[in-house]
């Protein structure tokens, strides 16, 4: 996925975290296939109509695709109602009801999200902020900035079965763009916080990211420059392109796009 900024197309975020290994997910997608054949095993063992046995087999090679487009549409739904939840302070709206529909796990999600919002105070500043960093090649979308308990965080919905690593790179993303497109007086960002919202058990978990910010932002600013370097992206007008192809040529250091590299 790309963004678009005064002509100029940058990643996502998502798309640069995306680089990197999952090695939990190629377990996750063998028990999917292992799951989808144990629910029709009477049919796998059928000693009559072995087609249907085999067309079984079939499927099951791409059970995880099927689990994870219905997953993603359920988190989807999700994040919507939120947004449409907090665009009407806080108030129940037939738009949300309409989203949420009869999608049980998206519901879920939502009702997490009400409980944490419940034994909270919440003040919602910002949703759906779109973000670029022109300095280091990139852009992002995140879901809020709100004040909790009286401490204004950067926070990211998250509907995923887990937390992980790569949700921490990608909110200091965020941050640095944010604070990049600040003009002169407004308050930076500083803390960071994941909202996890379980689909299936209906538990929120507020997760800040502490540690390690500095560290993690440089080390997403690492990714970044990967991605660039590993090939020739098809980015319309994007400098970072280009700064790569003229690698081995004079480079203008006053650029300060080009001296990312």
């Amino acid at each position: 996925m790309a963004y678009d900024l005064d002509g100029i197309q940058y990643p996502s975020v998502t798309t640069i975290t995306g680089m990197l290994d999952k090695p939990a997910l190629l377990g996750w997608a063998a028990r999917c296939s292992v799951e989808f054949i144990q629910e029709n095993i009477d049919i796998v063992k059928d000693p009559v109509d072995v087609h249907a046995g085999e067309d079984i087999l079939e499927q099951a090679k791409k059970a995880y695709c099927v689990k994870r487009d219905s997953a993603a549409t359920s988190g989807t739904k999700c994040h919507k109602a939120i947004e449409l939840y907090i665009a009407n302070d806080t108030g129940m709206t037939f738009e949300v009801e309409a989203m949420l529909g009869d999608d049980d796990k998206a519901r879920t999600g939502f009702e997490a999200f009400l409980e944490w919002e419940s034994v909270n105070h919440v003040k919602w500043l910002e949703t759906e902020c779109k973000v670029t960093s022109v300095l280091y090649g990139y852009a992002g979308r995140f879901d809020a900035i709100a004040e909790v308990n009286g401490v204004r965080y950067l926070i990211d919905f998250k509907t995923s079965s887990g937390v992980y690593d790569e949700m921490s790179y990608q909110l200091c993303a965020y941050r640095q763009a944010y604070n990049e497109q600040l003009e002169e007086g407004q308050e930076p960002i500083e803390k960071l916080a994941i909202l996890h919202l379980d689909k299936l058990t209906g538990e929120p978990t507020f997760k800040p990211i502490i540690k390690n910010v500095l560290r993690y932002t440089e080390l997403f600013n690492t990714l970044v420059r990967a991605y660039y370097l590993m090939k020739d992206r098809r980015l319309k007008n994007n400098p970072f392109v280009q700064s790569c192809k003229d690698i081995g040529k004079p480079i203008d250091i006053d650029n300060k796009q080009e001296a990312v590299f």
